[in-house]
């Protein structure tokens, strides 16, 4: 018997091919114009698939869409969480290393909503996932540069979870997002502030150059309420990288804070997937900030001692406003 391994004898490759295996080759090329011609079909006329106008848009203005949606939005408070209520059935999602900008949000039943999807920085996959239903699941790409949108109508209440489906990096395990589908009463709804965090700083006297608006660098900074928090006179002073904004875990607490020359200021993790990165500091200061990504328990301080304003912020959460500063007085 032959091995397998040997050379076969003569000249094989012009052996007339079997009539059984004309057969099966012919059965396989016609199923395999089958299942593409149902494919083309199914993209054409099947209601699962989602279809939509795609515009080109560059990060920026994205960003200041889904700025300006949020501003635009009221919000309502769900078992102590303050999520968005969009004021039209227009809902905007920026995605981004690592979070979702735009969630958590509260949608009506039944309602058709347009839902405008967008990258801040790289490609991402956006998933929802019904948590009452499994099998209720949609699963898309979005792109940098383009702005894709779609009508989604949610007919079942629940709470929709929405995960990134797309490896995006060494935090995609942590990007994750939700809404709720319920009836709501609309005059529990508060309306939104003009301001929206935008503006401020020490009662409205220091804005530190605009520095948490969405016109700065990256999205506007939604827990500053425009108050510094004073901390002059302290030896030490503890900033909490990663605490709760944005309807996750990407905020500075407090956002803004002023000390004495000498005063050490400690940054500690509370999240995962957190850098500090150094915007801006006074010219005879040395601070470097920390730019490696680290995870909550981690932690590093910086003794400040000469006088100015210090702006930092989160490298992968700049998209939705993860800000701070350091006021040196």
């Amino acid at each position: 018997m032959d091995s397998p391994l040997d050379s076969p004898d003569g000249n094989w490759w012009s052996e007339k091919v079997n009539r059984r295996e004309s057969i099966w080759l012919g059965i396989s090329g016609v199923w395999a114009l089958t299942l593409f011609g149902w494919m083309l079909g199914w993209t054409e006329f099947g209601a699962q698939n989602q279809t939509g106008q795609t515009y080109k848009v560059s990060t920026q203005a994205f960003q200041q869409k889904v700025q300006r949606y949020k501003q635009s939005a009221g919000t309502l408070r769900v078992d102590g969480e303050e999520m968005l209520v969009p004021a039209e059935n227009d809902v905007y999602v920026g995605a981004l290393q690592w979070g979702w900008d735009g969630f958590p949000a509260v949608l009506e039943p039944g309602e058709t909503y347009r839902f405008h999807l967008g990258s801040y920085d790289v490609q991402h996959g956006f998933s929802v996932r019904n948590a009452d239903n499994l099998s209720q699941q949609i699963s898309l790409q979005i792109l940098p540069g383009y702005e894709w949108v779609l009508e989604m109508t949610f007919d079942d209440p629940g709470t929709y979870h929405v995960v990134c489906n797309e490896f995006c990096g060494e935090g995609h395990r942590s990007m994750h997002g939700k809404f709720l589908v319920q009836d709501y009463d609309e005059s529990a709804v508060a309306p939104p502030e003009s301001s929206g965090g935008e503006s401020g700083g020490n009662g409205g006297g220091t804005d530190y150059g605009g520095w948490f608006t969405g016109d700065a660098k990256g999205g506007a900074t939604s827990n500053y309420d425009g108050t510094t928090v004073d901390e002059t006179g302290s030896d030490q002073v503890t900033v909490t990288v990663g605490d709760d904004g944005e309807g996750g875990t990407a905020a500075f607490d407090p956002p803004a804070v002023s000390v004495s020359p000498g005063t050490t200021v400690t940054f500690e993790w509370a999240s995962n997937n957190h850098n500090v990165l150094v915007e801006s500091q006074p010219d005879d200061a040395n601070w470097d900030g920390h730019e490696p990504f680290e995870n909550e328990g981690f932690s590093f301080e910086h003794t400040f001692e000469a006088s100015g304003v210090y702006k930092y912020y989160c490298e992968p959460h700049l998209g939705i406003g993860m800000k701070g500063v350091v006021e040196v007085v």
